[in-house]
């Protein structure tokens, strides 16, 4: 009797001590965010692929950069440019300016990686679009240069009252390349780059008006039937108070007008939201695309309550609901973009 009372006490310790040892484990490991852990603080990202690696660009200091092998777990990787690097004409409209860039928008096309950024600053208008190019984004390699290719457009050529930020490009399967900004501040706007140099086609470009005061984080794809808008309303930048959602439209054409599903025009500002914040993040927003495969992944950011209301990195599939709308819920139907644009995303 002795003999089993004392088998079971042993069962018993061992039983707590691997509870216990894996209870520490669980403490260990890093904080996770819908599946995703390591690094995760990031404002307004955009994803990019090179051979094995998975690279985010997102606001900061001289553009934050974060690297992933599996696009699951994340890590700093430092940043495009650093104190030696940064362009003086960030300065020239906004003396102040201090190396703190927005929004990036990257793709890969003919042998190089082409980075857009906004240089402003906070509620300073006079903001524009800065451009760099590199041949890869391993730093590793002796290739590896980010080379300043100036100021594609500013506040005074970008319409009048246009805040000339969150730039986002598009090309489409004729090779036309277009640039895609603006915020709240008057609207979205839409201008024609030359495919050659990335610049304007010319000082004063003809634009075409997207929305009059809707939006900010403006992105753009193509899929099999439409041209879809995505782009970010509310509150930003205010932890659990901010209110930031994702909103929605389409066009059979490039500049439009996109509708919402009720059919009213985006030029109208009216929207279809696409996701909106809930109790844990409160706020959702500023989304990039990222595609691979037969997956059309939105990465955006989120104010998170659990931690404490820091903006954390979100990806996630895109799928097509029952009337051929993008939805974040699950469906039995993957958003596909056109193959000519999912090349964008895959650099060599």
């Amino acid at each position: 009797m002795h003999i089993l009372k004392r088998i079971l006490l042993l069962l018993v310790l061992v039983i707590l001590n691997e509870n216990l040892f894996a209870q520490e484990r669980t403490e260990q490991l890093p904080r996770q965010n819908n599946g995703l852990s390591g690094d995760l603080r990031v404002h307004d990202p955009v994803m990019i692929k090179q051979g094995d690696t998975y690279y985010i660009f997102a606001t900061g200091n001289g553009i934050s950069i974060k690297t992933s092998k599996d696009r699951i777990n994340w890590l700093n990787a430092g940043r495009v440019f650093d104190s030696t690097s940064l362009p003086a004409w960030h300065r020239h409209d906004i003396p102040d300016q201090n190396g703190h860039l927005w929004a990036p928008d990257i793709h890969y096309a003919d042998g190089k990686y082409h980075l857009y950024y906004s240089v402003s600053a906070w509620m300073n208008f006079n903001s524009s679009i800065g451009y760099a190019t590199n041949t890869t984004l391993n730093p590793q390699d002796p290739a590896y240069k980010w080379v300043d290719e100036g100021q594609v457009i500013s506040y005074k050529n970008g319409g009048e009252g246009v805040n000339v930020i969150d730039p986002n490009i598009f090309i489409d399967k004729d090779g036309k390349k277009y640039l895609v900004y603006g915020s709240y501040k008057a609207g979205l706007r839409i201008a024609e780059l030359n495919p050659k140099t990335g610049k304007l086609l010319s000082d004063k470009p003809e634009l075409t008006t997207l929305t009059t005061s809707l939006g900010e984080g403006v992105y753009i794809v193509k899929g099999p039937a439409f041209y879809y808008i995505f782009a970010s309303r509310g509150k930003c930048c205010a932890g659990i108070e901010s209110d930031y959602q994702m909103v929605v439209g389409r066009s059979k054409k490039l500049h439009g007008p996109y509708l919402n599903k009720e059919g009213k025009s985006w030029v109208d500002n009216y929207y279809s939201v696409l996701l909106a914040g809930d109790e844990e993040e409160p706020g959702r927003g500023h989304n990039g695309i990222f595609a691979e495969g037969d997956t059309t992944f939105m990465v955006y950011h989120a104010y998170t309550r659990s931690a404490n209301g820091a903006s954390l990195l979100n990806i996630k599939p895109l799928y097509l609901d029952e009337a051929g709308w993008p939805t974040l819920d699950p469906t039995k139907k993957l958003f596909k973009m056109d193959a000519f644009g999912k090349k964008l995303f895959i650099g060599k």
